[in-house]
């Protein structure tokens, strides 16, 4: 935080030069509740085929769907909001909408009712990028570089153990169980996070655009939606391209309005600078590409091998989490080492190496995945290139921006992540599809040529946004500013 902003009653040995146990604590509850959002849709993913029995549904893809598409519209309001309000107390709203969506999607009488309750799950996407937005704010300048990126790749760790614990879970207590432990995991670590963490005082008085709010939630869920659901409803559809249509104009609309309002929900103006566009658009691919890779990866592991031809190792699902333990793992190392190394060498260069790892990573999978050494081989690849590219972003951002703008801007990566994982991976399927056989009824098995014209999109997306990065967004000054952001300081100890 900036010497000129006054520091919290009481936070004199939080903001004590050095690691203290109450800032460990901090960042501890920070990193779990980044967590939390990703758990949901682990445990979404794994409880759907119990929750459309249950139901007896055939429109279980709904609940992804809907999560991601509350999360990706309402980032930028969440963002704005932290701005005008204080992060730590729009970080708190989240939980308790989050919370609410858990409970209500827990004790869901109806599907109806359990798609209500994942549309405010989705607040919980805002979580990834309002974290490290606090940490800048209220930690010690040395400090923030190293946190802020552990914050969004340091606890990825503990998703190694989460498709075991969702599957006792719900073999054990059902499916409703898994949404009781993340409510239970949002209430613990919320308090925790009142007890360690004090408020920004960083605020910027401003307006609420609520004209920009409707316009670009509106535009983002009109985009998203036919993406979402092109395949089912044909995308040659009256509806698909309707729905694309008026989604384009909404949101040009949008543009229109923003540039012309003093305070818009969403900066463009910020938005176009260099710096901070390729932490927004290489963040928001490594965010957004990492799950489509791990549902490719899933397709390769746990087909069989006599249905699906040249690949599939026939794993189960518990077996499977010992596929994606390095892909989990290489993240977290990747988010460490851009702690430690960003002040040296600067964010930008460990985006370019974070998109390019990433590109390898898909290529190495796309060539080679008939046996489980390679297999590890690439997730290890394409770990590392996610890890390193989420963990650049907070630092782009912050290099990019003053501290009055960090909260919306730092949340558009948020709406970046939803467009890429929701576009690609609706992609992806398109490209499977017709690849696809039915060897029996009700299973369905996509073709070794599908998987593989899938995974090298995966890695042409990735590759380009590597040169986008390096040919038309590089910064004039040759990356020096960026740097000097993330270089450490000294900071004296504030008195108690």
């Amino acid at each position: 935080m900036s010497s000129s902003t006054p520091a919290p009653a009481g936070a004199g040995s939080f903001r004590s030069a050095g690691w203290t146990p109450r800032l460990v604590l901090s960042l501890i509850s920070l990193l779990c509740l980044v967590e939390s959002s990703a758990f949901a849709n682990i445990a979404t993913t794994t409880a759907v085929p119990r929750i459309i029995g249950h139901f007896n549904t055939t429109q279980g893809g709904w609940l992804v769907t809907v999560t991601s598409l509350a999360g990706a519209a309402s980032s930028p309001l969440f963002g704005k909001l932290a701005d005008v309000h204080g992060k730590r107390r729009v970080i708190l709203s989240t939980l308790v909408l989050g919370g609410l969506g858990e409970l209500i999607a827990a004790a869901a009488p109806s599907f109806g009712v359990m798609i209500v309750g994942h549309v405010l799950i989705g607040a919980l996407t805002a979580l990834l990028f309002l974290c490290y937005s606090l940490i800048r704010d209220v930690y010690p300048k040395k400090l923030v570089p190293f946190a802020a990126s552990v914050s969004v790749t340091g606890l990825g760790l503990l998703l190694i153990g989460a498709p075991f614990l969702i599957g006792a879970l719900i073999d054990h207590y059902g499916f409703r169980s898994v949404y009781v432990f993340n409510l239970a995991w949002l209430v613990v670590m919320g308090a925790v996070l009142v007890l360690t963490t004090p408020e920004t005082k960083v605020r910027q008085p401003a307006r609420m655009d609520l004209l920009g709010v409707l316009l670009l939630s509106g535009g983002v869920t009109l985009i998203l939606l036919p993406v979402s659901k092109g395949a089912e409803w044909g995308w040659g559809s009256a509806r698909v391209i309707g729905l694309l249509i008026g989604g384009v104009v909404v949101l040009g609309a949008y543009v229109f309005a923003a540039l012309r309002t003093r305070e818009p929900v969403l900066d463009l103006r910020v938005l176009s600078r260099r710096t901070v566009l390729f932490g927004v658009l290489g963040g928001g691919m490594g965010n957004g590409l990492a799950p489509v890779i791990s549902t490719l990866l899933a397709l390769l592991a746990m087909t069989p091998r006599q249905l699906g031809g040249t690949y599939g190792l026939g794993y189960s699902a518990s077996k499977y989490a010992f596929v994606t333990a390095p892909f989990a793992f290489a993240s977290v190392v990747a988010g460490v080492v851009v702690g430690l190394v960003v002040w040296r060498v600067g964010p930008r260069l460990l985006m370019y190496l974070g998109l390019a790892l990433f590109s390898v990573g898909a290529l190495v999978l796309m060539s080679a995945h008939d046996t489980v050494g390679k297999l590890l081989a690439a997730c290890a690849i394409a770990g590392l290139g996610s890890g390193l590219a989420v963990g650049a972003m907070p630092n782009l951002v912050m290099a990019g921006t003053s501290v009055s703008e960090q909260g919306s801007m730092s949340s558009a990566g948020g709406l970046s992540a939803g467009l890429v994982g929701a576009i690609m991976s609706t992609s992806v399927f398109a490209i499977m599809t017709p690849t696809a056989k039915s060897p029996a009824p009700g299973v369905l098995i996509y073709g070794d040529s599908g998987i593989t014209t899938a995974l090298l999109t995966v890695a042409a997306v990735a590759f380009a946004s590597l040169l986008i990065g390096v040919i038309f967004l590089r910064p004039r000054d040759g990356g020096v500013a960026e740097k000097q952001v993330v270089a450490p300081v000294e900071d004296a100890a504030l008195p108690a």
